[in-house]
């Protein structure tokens, strides 16, 4: 951290950022820190301009894209942008709330090593958002991992080397293979091999050696490192944090999702799952309701009669499941013996045999039961997530079980 000879104000459509300090460099960038109009803390990033090439500006372009899009608590969000052109800087710069820390500064502080697979969990949230969105970070190291110490919350930052899909952002751009694209210490077998596919399963390595370190305070090298099971309770974790330091990639867990399956046969608690949700294309908990219609009914915006068959048109088409719940309501008022189930859906039409004076009352009816099956709906969804859940830690119970059983067989065994 080095102060300003003299503050820098930087403007946008939005705001006025004054700046009085760098707070660290890059490859391609420069963090500088300072407050905002309302005297908030934040931090600057700026394209360096000596180092500004059309590869560099590609790669910043993507990387304040994909922040500025970022809804999840444990990846950086891009607060606000521009195009610089004071104090000595012109180039690109985006702007993004201030963190007290990062993951470097707590570990040489120390962690309590209850407090580890906590503060782990919320790494691996951030990276398998990031992975789920179609994101490889390719530079993960405890430095780009920051720390709020008011809530307790990690961070990702940091995509500047990140690979993107082409269907998410406007360019993608390929590492040529003589740009070193991590820190050394933390970069995957395939990062320091010219011509290799770098895919997530370099991040799932970084994480290996970050998981060890947080433990032991030292980044695994070779075969005889330090074990978390010398240091804490949790040793399980040696054998998981082995199989993503393997070096051949596709030996390696395939996906965050599988390192916290085999961290939950131990201590279930740990980590919670996460899923792309179909609603917003955010990333969220495995277990939040995902489905439109357990959220908002559908509207009834037509109706048509003819030779006795009214049709009702809804403003977007019904679910299976949605028709599902409709017809397990419970309670509910019907016309004339017509109950739900007399009603043939097809997309977001639903048809019914109905003679002259009886069309109003079923229209009234229809329309009283759309919120009422939506709020079923959501029941029915909320009680299916909650089997799935039961199911997976039995069946995560059972596999420790066996695992057990089958090193205490192990070791007795006499050659």
């Amino acid at each position: 951290m080095t102060k300003l000879s003299k503050p820098i104000s930087f403007e946008t459509a939005f705001g006025v950022y004054r700046v009085d300090e760098l707070l660290g460099e890059g490859g391609a960038g420069r963090v500088y820190g300072g407050i905002d109009l309302d005297e908030t803390p934040i931090a600057l990033k700026v394209l360096a301009p000596d180092r500004a090439t059309a590869d560099k500006r590609r790669r910043f372009k993507n990387e304040t894209a994909f922040l500025a899009r970022n809804k999840h608590q444990n990846i950086v969000t891009v607060i606000d942008h521009g195009i610089a052109n004071s104090g000595g800087i012109v180039g690109p710069f985006y702007v993004m709330r201030r963190y007290e820390a990062s993951l470097r500064n707590i570990m040489l502080r120390g962690i309590p090593s209850e407090q580890v697979l906590r503060l782990f969990s919320q790494i691996l949230d951030g990276v398998e958002a990031a992975h789920l969105q179609g994101v490889v970070h390719r530079d993960l190291k405890p430095e780009n991992i920051l720390h709020d110490a008011k809530s307790n919350t990690l961070a990702i930052a940091d995509f500047g080397t990140a690979r993107f899909t082409e269907d998410q952002l406007a360019t993608t751009v390929e590492t040529g293979p003589s740009q070193r694209l991590a820190n050394f210490q933390y970069a995957a077998p395939e990062q320091r091999a010219p011509g290799k596919q770098v895919l997530a399963t370099a991040d799932i390595f970084a994480l290996g050696l970050i998981l060890n370190e947080m433990f032991t305070g030292a980044v695994p090298q070779g075969t005889e490192y330090r074990l978390i099971g010398q240091v804490a309770k949790e040793g399980f974790l040696d054998a998981i944090v082995a199989a993503m330091l393997r070096q051949a990639p596709e030996e390696r867990p395939k996906s965050i999702a599988e390192i916290k399956t085999l961290i939950q046969r131990h201590q279930s608690e740990a980590v919670s799952l996460q899923k792309l949700s179909q609603i917003e294309g955010t990333v969220i908990k495995a277990n939040e309701i995902d489905e439109p219609l357990a959220l908002t009914p559908p509207r009834l915006v037509d109706a048509d009669w003819n030779t006795g068959v009214l049709t009702l048109t809804l403003d977007r088409a019904v679910t299976p499941k949605w028709i599902e719940a409709l017809h397990q309501m419970g309670s509910f008022s019907s016309v004339l013996g017509k109950p739900p189930q007399v009603f043939n859906f097809r997309g977001n039409q639903a048809t019914v045999s109905a003679p002259e004076h009886e069309v109003q009352m079923l229209i009234d009816n229809f329309k009283v039961w759309l919120p009422t099956a939506t709020r079923t709906l959501k029941s029915l969804l909320e009680q299916e997530a909650q089997r799935q859940d039961t199911a997976r830690r039995e069946q995560l119970h059972r596999q420790q079980e066996a695992e057990e059983q089958r090193l205490r067989v192990m070791r007795r065994i006499k050659i």
